[in-house]
């Protein structure tokens, strides 16, 4: 028995000693990524210097193909080499388009006063603070109770900025973001997505088995539907946020209710996660638009999107004569929504995304045969394109590569 202790022991010790190896292997992994960070920022002035666009896709596909060949000699799958790699390039793009746009439009860099939903954790703010992870320019959030409180705290100077959701993959729209940006007719200066991840937090304690009522936002539980159908006793109610429905919790200590919120949320709460995940679909995204009263330049070296609302005349072939503008220039449209309009019964104003900036001589063209077949076009702002797809390395390397592993 003493023998057996001693090797279990020394095998536990020998555990540890492995994993502190491992911790400052990681630990030095950052510090090396940090220094990458400054590289790469580097390069950026470079490239703004000389007038050059930020992504050089033949650039990367040589990088990446010597990284997976290197990788390979070290045992290291080329799909993991990618993988790693494609994060770490998307982090740099990212890093290097900031800096462009800092150096286009010059500012104060004292903290920003950013209009968000909810109390801090709620996914407005994570999302927010995923977009400021890589921008000299720090925020201060003003915590508000609900949308409408967003676009006013902006329209009265309270906020210099605000972030509000726009569309979630498996909920779909919002509707009411959508009116209040014809109502404030604010700009939209820039775009977040967030996947997320719903979990079902409770009292220390609780378990599922206790839980009667559920607690979020209506988007939230939207979003877990499945979860409602599988535990048909559970009751749904709506709060104006995912945080202000953990705080509902954390006050009243009741092992009978819950909340619908984030991972992270639940862990600064205090609170404890009694199911991971419960969202109808794990790849579950939510795009976030942040507005203000004016609009931005978005350097040419920057891919970027624009919205427009557009209202047509009553006539048949109206919206399709609109539409066939953004073919014949090549345009790639990637939203439609329709809003009905208030003041006018039965007519609908319509929601357009497309890829372009509103200073390039194409889109310019196109706004400007728009404007001669609809009623009225608002150019609601051009701004960064969120998604920076990963540059793909030819087929047929790659599969010589599997080949000889």
């Amino acid at each position: 028995m003493i023998e057996q202790h001693t090797i279990a022991t020394e095998g536990a010790q020998g555990l540890d000693n492995l994993r502190q190896s491992i911790g400052r292997l990681d630990e030095e992994l950052l510090k090396v990524f940090a220094e990458r960070r400054k590289l790469s920022l580097a390069v950026a002035a470079n490239k703004l210097a000389a007038n050059r666009k930020v992504r050089d896709q033949a650039q990367e596909k040589n990088l990446l193909s010597n990284l997976t060949a290197k990788g390979k000699d070290l045992g290291i799958d080329p799909c993991v080499t990618l993988s790693l790699f494609h994060n770490i390039i998307e982090d740099s793009v990212r890093s290097q388009y900031d800096f462009f746009l800092e150096n286009t439009n010059p500012e104060d860099l004292a903290p920003l006063k950013l209009a968000v939903l909810g109390e801090p954790d709620s996914y407005s703010h994570i999302a927010a603070q995923q977009h400021f992870s890589t921008k000299k320019r720090r925020f201060n959030p003003e915590h508000c109770p609900s949308f409408l409180s967003i676009f006013k705290a902006i329209e009265s100077g309270d906020a210099d900025l605000g972030i509000v959701p726009i569309e979630n993959t498996t909920a779909g729209n919002i509707t009411e973001v959508y009116d209040l940006l014809l109502q404030y007719q604010l700009k939209i200066v820039g775009e977040e997505k967030l996947k997320v991840k719903h979990c079902l937090v409770a009292t220390k304690g609780a378990t599922i088995s206790d839980i009667k009522d559920v607690y979020s936002h209506p988007q939230a539980i939207a979003q877990c539907k499945s979860f409602f159908n599988q535990h048909p006793t559970i009751n749904s109610h709506f709060r104006s946020s995912t945080s202000s429905a953990l705080k509902l919790v954390a006050e009243y200590q009741n092992p009978s209710i819950a909340a619908i919120a984030s991972e992270q949320a639940a862990e600064n709460s205090g609170l404890e996660v009694l199911s991971y995940g419960i969202n109808n679909y794990q790849e579950n995204y939510t795009r976030f638009l942040f507005v203000a009263k004016k609009d931005i330049d978005v350097p040419s070296a920057i891919p970027a999107k624009t919205t427009i609302t557009l209202q047509t005349p009553q006539k048949p072939g109206a919206l399709l004569d609109c539409l066939q503008v953004f073919k014949n220039h090549g345009i790639n449209m990637t939203k439609l929504e329709s809003r009905p309009i208030p003041t006018k019964p039965w007519q609908e104003l319509f929601y357009i995304d497309f890829e372009g900036n509103a200073s390039d001589l194409i889109i310019e063209k196109a706004i400007s045969e728009l404007k001669h077949l609809a009623s009225e076009v608002t150019v609601l702002g051009s701004y960064p394109m969120h998604d920076i797809l990963a540059t793909k390395l030819d087929r047929h390397a790659l599969s010589n590569q599997f080949n000889a592993l």
